[in-house]
């Protein structure tokens, strides 16, 4: 990929869409593309970051790997959202594994390049500070919804997933659910059959209707009072 066309792409990105063409070509004439495959490791729990990433192609994830081998998924990593940039910047070991989950072309930035576009350019400092604090505000969510127990952990991302992407549906609201069921049990720090028993709770109190990947929520009521941690069915799902 030329360095023109590593601008180009860039300038789509909402993190440097305001920077000028000479500043965009400092930042991409050190760019490097690399292909990474499904299951490898782009960043190891642990590691000092000179770079920062973009996947022009594919998908990853950001997970904790516990000690049982069990994995809570941090966040999901789409195409053209520049990642571990927060990490690289402050020099801090990265919190997390950073694996590709479908076949990816990954662009890696050098750090240095953004440290000297935001010692000369104001409104750029304030963007990047403010896409650092957004991937902290995450991570606060994420702890803060594994402090739940599991219906709440699930009800919660369903009451965001209605907010972020859901369209009426009757009196409800539908949306695609966004992941895998045996992706989304990883996030929530389930097993896939606590999740499957929850989604068969959640139907039964007629809150919500699953068809495949397609969710109907039939009570947006029940479903945020779940998601503030009351079971309308107490049990001991964790």
């Amino acid at each position: 990929m030329k360095h023109t066309e590593v601008a180009t792409y860039l300038k789509g990105i909402a993190l440097f869409s305001r920077l000028t063409q000479d500043e965009l070509a400092t930042l991409s004439n050190k760019t490097h593309q690399t292909n990474k495959k499904t299951n490898q490791i782009l960043i190891h729990d642990g590691d000092t970051l000179s770079n920062f990433y973009i996947l022009k192609e594919g998908k990853g994830i950001c997970y904790f790997l516990h000690p049982d081998g069990k994995k809570t998924i941090i966040y999901h990593i789409g195409c053209d959202k520049p990642f571990a940039l927060e990490t690289a910047l402050m020099g801090t070991r990265h919190n997390g594994i950073v694996e590709i989950s479908e076949d990816a072309s990954v662009l890696s930035v050098p750090v240095d390049r953004i440290t000297k576009l935001m010692r000369t350019d104001a409104a750029f400092a304030s963007q990047v500070a403010r896409h650092s604090m957004d991937s902290v505000f995450r991570l606060c969510d994420l702890l803060k919804d594994l402090s739940f127990g599991a219906p709440a952990r699930l009800s919660r991302y369903l009451f965001r997933r209605a907010l972020e992407a859901g369209s009426p549906h009757g009196e409800g609201v539908y949306f695609e659910l966004g992941m895998r069921k045996g992706v989304l049990a990883d996030y929530l720090g389930i097993t896939p059959e606590t999740l499957s028993r929850m989604f068969s709770q959640l139907q039964n109190d007629d809150i919500i209707t699953v068809k495949g990947s397609k969710i109907i929520v039939n009570s947006l009521r029940n479903l945020v009072h779940l998601s503030e941690g009351f079971c309308l069915d107490e049990d001991n799902t964790n």
